[in-house]
């Protein structure tokens, strides 16, 4: 498969009704990415996506917030022979890394997440 809505699909990911999402937004429809991630095939080959694109961009660390960004930061940092960190919450509004994980001054990072609606994880992360 090469394409993300298709792997969305074959895992029954898309879900239609009626979804709150987190933020507050209504939407009529909501990919239910774990039913991806369970499977570590499907998730291989939509973070090989990712990492095709961002193969020469001479990243040296991914990065994810918890809970599902954990997961595809360490596959495409495997993809990409590099580190895979995360941050973890730390409050009600801002994440932190632990567990020894830090980036160092200059270093290149790409920031992953397994959905976005509003950013503030993703900002959380920088």
């Amino acid at each position: 498969m090469n394409n993300v809505e298709e792997i969305f699909q074959k895992s029954g990911a898309i879900l239609k009704g009626h979804f709150l999402l987190a933020s507050g937004l209504h939407s009529p429809i909501y990919w239910e990415k774990f039913q991806v991630l369970q499977s570590p095939s499907y998730t291989e080959q939509l973070c090989r996506m990712i990492a095709t694109h961002f193969q020469k961009q001479n990243i040296q660390v991914v990065a994810g917030p918890t809970t599902g960004g954990i997961i595809l930061a360490f596959e495409i940092a495997r993809q990409l022979g590099i580190r895979g960190i995360f941050a973890e919450k730390e409050g009600a509004t801002e994440r932190a890394f632990r567990r020894g994980f830090s980036i160092n001054p200059g270093e290149r990072v790409l920031i992953v997440d397994d959905i976005i609606t509003t950013g503030n994880s993703i900002r959380q992360v920088m």
